[in-house]
């Protein structure tokens, strides 16, 4: 593993440079989403604030779950508020998501529609992932003889026995979700997909990707015998199913008024 890379004179935390790419790409993603869909933001303001509260939620999240409710000690918690490691995704997109809601709603822009775009920020977490592989930061899983378990001898949590690789199970999956998304996000596509349609799906996939995943990670269990990623994992589920009806009612509520219209037009 390569926790730290060294180009020239120049030293680089592998995270910190991967993270830096997967926001780049992660904006990137989304803003074209908006444009393509017609949705008008004030991009510099959306971005500082969906990236800040990102951020923000990401450490707040490690912080409270690792360093309060379970209870580790002063040192571990000094380790969580360090710049170079100690985030989670699902607080980023907790906190970076609900900022993002709050613009929308100001801005009165169309909700569902707009959160649709929240899909986008699956492929930044993907990427990010392997950053956290490559430092080595302990997000790695059990102990495994399968052929492609690791081992991370000088990663930022060290570990000389061969474990499964999770974050890279986690990125694959991410990648995949999204290769199957982005197209189906076309606005052009026919039949088009109703608004909250693609944030739904998302929310059910990646929610059913990181429960399962989680099985063989090494965070302790937090209640109800489930780990903290598996209990939020299953609230996006549950999001995600309620705003896929929540989108099907609203479907079948504007067919009904157009069948009315044209049959008073009749």
């Amino acid at each position: 593993m390569i926790p730290v890379l060294h180009i020239g004179s120049y030293s680089f935390y592998s995270f910190g440079l991967v993270f830096g790419i997967a926001v780049c790409v992660g904006s990137f993603t989304v803003l074209r989403f908006l444009r393509t869909h017609g949705l008008v933001v004030n991009e510099p303001v959306l971005g500082a604030l969906v990236i800040g509260f990102g951020f923000l939620g990401a450490k707040l999240d490690r912080l409270v779950v690792y360093g309060i409710l379970l209870g580790h000690g002063h040192a571990d918690l000094r380790a969580y508020l360090e710049l170079r490691y100690g985030y989670t995704y699902l607080g980023c997109l907790l906190l970076g998501g609900t900022a993002a809601g709050v613009y929308a709603w100001a801005n009165r822009l169309p909700l569902l529609r707009f959160f649709d775009s929240l899909f986008c920020v699956g492929i930044s977490y993907a990427i990010g992932r392997i950053g956290c592989f490559l430092a080595g930061d302990g997000d790695y899983g059990l102990p495994s003889n399968l052929p492609w378990a690791v081992s991370f001898p000088h990663g930022v949590v060290p570990t000389l026995a061969r474990v499964h690789p999770t974050m890279l199970y986690s990125s694959l999956w991410e990648f995949g979700l999204f290769a199957i998304l982005w197209p189906l996000s076309n606005p052009s596509r026919r039949p088009a997909l109703e608004p909250g349609t693609l944030l739904a799906t998302y929310l059910i996939a990646s929610g059913s990707g990181r429960f399962l995943v989680e099985f063989l990670s090494r965070n302790r269990v937090l209640a109800f015998g489930m780990k903290e990623a598996q209990m939020v994992s299953l609230a996006m589920m549950l999001a995600g199913m309620g705003i896929l009806f929540l989108s099907t009612m609203q479907n079948r509520a504007g067919s009904q008024i157009s069948r009315e219209v044209v049959a008073a037009g009749a």
